[in-house]
């Protein structure tokens, strides 16, 4: 079985350009969590409800649902109304 080769979409390039530039000029830790915030603020990331990780849009959308779920599960015993 072969595996496929990974191509990145030349999007996918620019956006990782873009973030390892920014990185490249960071000296110290602060620097790096001041990157970190302009990157997720500029991407409009959000965390995901499970790990709180970034994640992009549409995972945090599916996710959260799933999260809620399991949270209305484990309290109430059932999850009516959200689908």
């Amino acid at each position: 079985m072969k595996i496929k080769k990974y191509i990145p979409t030349n999007k996918e390039q620019e956006v990782a350009v873009d973030i390892l530039e920014q990185l490249f000029f960071c000296k110290t830790m602060e620097d790096i969590h001041k990157v970190y915030d302009i990157i997720y603020k500029k991407y409009q990331l959000k965390d995901d409800p499970f790990t709180k990780l970034p994640c992009s849009n549409k995972e945090w959308a599916k996710n959260s649902l799933e999260y809620d779920k399991q949270a209305m599960m484990e309290r109430y015993g059932h999850y009516d109304g959200l689908e």
